[in-house]
């Protein structure tokens, strides 16, 4: 257990391809585990019913070491008293209204872009293997596919975080802090890949602006909403 880094994965972006310290995240070992052990035994680990099995034996094993932890500290769990807070309603904070506004944008204009790069033969299911193009630079199609799947991983994490944060009570500023910073991350990633898009082809202007504006927006609504991200250190990815 030394050899991983405690509570890493509670506040990454869960692209566990791109991170150089998945090897020392317990949660992406585990996955890769149960992956492999899946395709071993001839199963598809991606199927539905093998999925919710290994949530069940995650949650179960969860319990079995939460009740272990509480026994060696004296901790009676049935005699634990309730702690009782306001509920929250993201659903009806502008925060996150904004964000799904940013989702739903985001989705529309994947779709676009998909089409403009699959017409130059790309495989985007697959790694980025570009031919020479008569009128622009493979490696510029490179670049645009890399921003492609960049704005396509986190314009459902975006929403998803803020959610999170937003959901929290107030005595858990920390987490929230933690979740908001993986959303303003998030952000700050898709914003750099849609300048880029934006300077490849000024005919997506109308419809890149929209959603640089709605980004803009949603980065100052995390910063005064959750004003600690910024001092929030990740574990094992901030110093």
């Amino acid at each position: 257990m030394n050899e991983f880094i405690p509570g890493i994965y509670n506040y990454c972006d869960r692209w566990c391809e791109r991170c150089s310290l998945s090897h020392q995240c317990l949660l992406a070992v585990r996955e890769k585990k149960r992956l492999a052990e899946h395709r071993w035994k001839g199963e598809d680990p991606y199927d539905w019913k093998i999925i919710m099995q290994d949530v069940g034996d995650s949650l179960k094993e969860a319990m079995e070491l939460i009740k272990k932890a509480a026994e060696d500290r004296g901790i009676d769990l049935e005699t634990l008293p309730e702690i009782k807070s306001e509920p929250r309603d993201p659903d009806q904070h502008s925060l996150f209204r904004t964000a799904e506004k940013y989702r739903k944008l985001a989705h529309r204009f994947l779709r676009k872009l998909k089409d403009i790069i699959q017409e130059e033969g790309i495989d985007l299911t697959k790694r980025v293997e570009i031919m020479p193009s008569p009128e622009k630079e493979a490696e510029n199609f490179q670049e645009i596919a890399l921003c492609y799947q960049v704005i396509l991983w986190y314009h459902t994490l975006i929403p998803a975080k803020i959610y999170r944060a937003l959901s929290m009570p107030d005595t858990c500023d920390f987490d929230s802090d933690g979740s908001a910073k993986v959303a303003y991350l998030g952000l700050t990633e898709s914003i750099k890949a849609l300048q880029k898009i934006y300077h490849w082809d000024k005919n997506l202007e109308d419809n890149i602006l929209p959603l640089l504006i709605t980004a803009g927006q949603l980065r100052k609504g995390i910063d005064k909403k959750f004003p600690g991200h910024c001092h929030f250190k990740r574990p094992g990815f901030d110093k």
